[in-house]
C-alpha cells in the first residue's frame, strides 16, 4: 500500500468523539478512510466487550465475531504485550503467513469476510488502555513495516485523547 496516513483527520474524530461518546463509531469511519482500510474497530483492552465501536464497513464481522464466538478464539489478544511495548502491532509479531494461511481465525472467521490483516495501534493514558484495531482486506495486502513505523507515531498522537477521555 504505502499510502500517507491522514493522522490530523483522525486526531480530530478522535477528540470529538472522546467529548461526544455517540461519535465513536464516525470516529471508526475516519479512521478506515484516513489509513485507507477496509475497516477500523476500538477495543477496550480492560474488557469492555462486546461493545465495540466500529466502522460500517465491520458491523457484519464483528456482529459474526460476537455471535459465533470468535471473541474467544481470537489469536490477535495475543499481541497486547506487544501493543503495549510497542505501541504498534500486527499478525507477524506472532505468526508467519504459513501460518495465517491455515489459521481457522484467519480462515475460517476473517475470509469470508474478505479480511485478513490487521495493525492495531495503542491508545493508553493512565488507566485507559484501547487499540484501534485497523483492517485489511486479502487484496490490500499486509501492512508495511514503514506504515508500522507511522502507525507506531499515531499511537504516541492518540495517548493525549485518550488522557482527555478521562478527564
Amino acid at each position: 500500500m504505502g499510502a500517507a496516513f491522514d493522522f490530523d483527520a483522525i486526531g480530530v474524530a478522535f477528540v470529538e468523539a472522546a467529548l461526544d461518546p455517540s461519535r465513536w463509531d464516525s470516529a471508526m469511519e475516519v479512521a478506515e478512510k484516513a489509513t485507507g482500510s477496509a475497516g477500523a474497530l476500538l477495543f477496550d483492552i480492560k474488557g469492555h466487550l462486546p461493545l465495540v465501536p466500529c466502522s460500517r464497513t465491520m458491523a457484519p464481522a464483528l456482529d459474526t465475531y460476537v455471535r459465533d464466538g470468535w471473541i474467544d478464539r481470537d489469536e490477535r489478544y495475543r499481541l497486547i504485550n506487544f501493543l503495549d511495548r510497542k505501541g504498534v502491532t500486527s499478525e507477524f509479531d506472532l505468526l508467519t503467513s504459513d501460518d495465517i494461511a491455515k489459521h481457522p481465525y484467519y480462515q475460517e472467521f476473517l475470509a469470508p469476510f474478505g479480511l485478513r490483516w490487521c495493525a492495531a495501534i495503542k491508545i493508553a493514558a493512565g488507566d485507559d488502555f484501547w487499540a484501534l484495531s485497523l483492517q485489511r482486506s486479502i487484496q490490500q495486502g499486509p501492512f508495511t513495516p514503514d506504515e508500522m513505523r507511522q502507525l507506531a507515531d499515531l499511537s504516541k498522537q492518540l495517548g493525549s485523547v485518550a488522557q482527555l477521555r478521562g478527564q
